[in-house]
């Protein structure tokens, strides 16, 4: 999870109803759902239970 820098303008938060809070955090990766302060605990929960590891982290971690 990565919080969005202060110049940035999130999207909304993936978890409030719609189109009510800005999101001020980010999921890890390329993609992802976006939370405000208050739903920062269900991201960490959807992080751990949608991660995956990429061909580099295969290559890298993997083959130690």
């Amino acid at each position: 999870m990565k919080r969005l820098k202060k110049n940035q303008l999130g999207p909304w938060c993936s978890f409030c109803p719609p189109k009510t809070t800005r999101a001020v955090f980010v999921q890890h990766g390329w993609h992802g759902k976006f939370c405000c302060g208050q739903h920062k605990k269900e991201l960490i929960d959807c992080e751990k239970d949608n991660y995956k590891l990429t061909e580099a982290d295969y290559q890298t971690w993997f083959n130690l």
